[in-house]
């Protein structure tokens, strides 16, 4: 899916968009193996609008936009890999980092499609390299502003 990387920029430095990208671990026969990654992505709810039906369109709109730049991201890592966009949950999340300032999360999980039980190799995190890239390249800040 293309986003406009000029667009997103924007969009990511009045929203304050952040990422994560953490290991994706599971239990399988009693051993915790990392299968795969789990990417968050953040962005800072308007608390500028009270509590109402247009902040919830707001909080909408941004977990939407979110969406875009998880599923922009498919391909950038390991060949065959594929972004699982979670679904919409619009609790707000406060984060230490950034100063408990309320944001929306979107959580994906990037897994390879054929081989999801298997124990990811030590070098493949290097092949999230172009992903991480690709999301400062996007205005995107690892961690917070």
């Amino acid at each position: 899916m293309p986003v406009d990387p000029a667009e997103i920029r924007s969009w990511a430095e009045s929203h304050r968009a952040t990422w994560e990208l953490l290991p994706l671990v599971e239990m399988i026969q009693g051993e915790r193996r990392q299968i795969g990654h789990v990417l968050n992505l953040y962005a800072r709810i308007p608390v500028e609008i009270p509590p109402s039906e247009e902040r919830s369109q707001a909080i909408l709109a941004l977990w939407d936009r979110l969406r875009e730049i998880a599923l922009s991201l498919g391909g950038l890592g390991l060949e065959g890999e594929r972004v699982e966009v979670g679904p919409f949950d619009a609790a707000g999340r406060l984060r230490p980092e950034t100063r408990f300032v309320p944001e929306i999360q979107l959580t994906a999980r990037i897994v390879h499609p054929t081989r999801y039980l298997e124990a990811v190799a030590a070098d493949e995190r290097e092949h999230m390299r172009p992903l991480e890239e690709r999301l400062r390249e996007l205005g995107l800040r690892p961690g917070h502003w």
